[in-house]
């Protein structure tokens, strides 16, 4: 093969040509039946450029959608928590509104009950002066 095309190669990609390349160049010109001096190498070459340049695509996106998916998972992350924080203090203010809830609901219960004792006990010391007072 003709370095001439292995050098154009090389300015058109801006490195040095693999073993692999070179072996494809050579390829090429046997299936394709083509002379180093072929215009068709220009064509092939460029072809060859833009299928490097469309390999590294699904590299670039790749890299992307990782960046991408750390970034969601860290504000996911602070959300859950943010909203852990939030359910724990409204959990607490339920704890003690409940509490409140209960100790007024058995005070009340407790008031009751003393007044009831109360009244009967009322009704009981007024039932027995009545009997003392008509045995006078």
């Amino acid at each position: 093969m003709d370095e001439e095309v292995v050098s154009n190669f090389e300015k058109l990609f801006r490195r040095a040509a693999t073993a692999r390349e070179r072996e494809q160049l050579r390829h090429m010109q046997q299936t394709l039946g083509l002379y180093e001096s072929d215009a068709l190498w220009l064509i092939v070459l460029a072809l060859q450029y833009y299928e490097s340049l469309y390999l590294q695509y699904p590299k670039a996106i790749g890299q992307a959608a990782s960046e991408i998916l750390d970034d969601v998972k860290k504000v996911s992350d602070r959300v859950i928590r943010a909203s852990a924080e939030s359910a724990k203090a409204d959990l607490a203010k339920a704890v003690v509104s409940v509490a409140r809830d209960v100790a007024r609901d058995t005070a009340r219960r407790q008031m009751t009950q003393w007044l009831v004792v109360g009244m009967f006990a009322g009704a009981g010391l007024l039932g027995i002066g009545i009997f003392i007072g008509s045995r006078l």
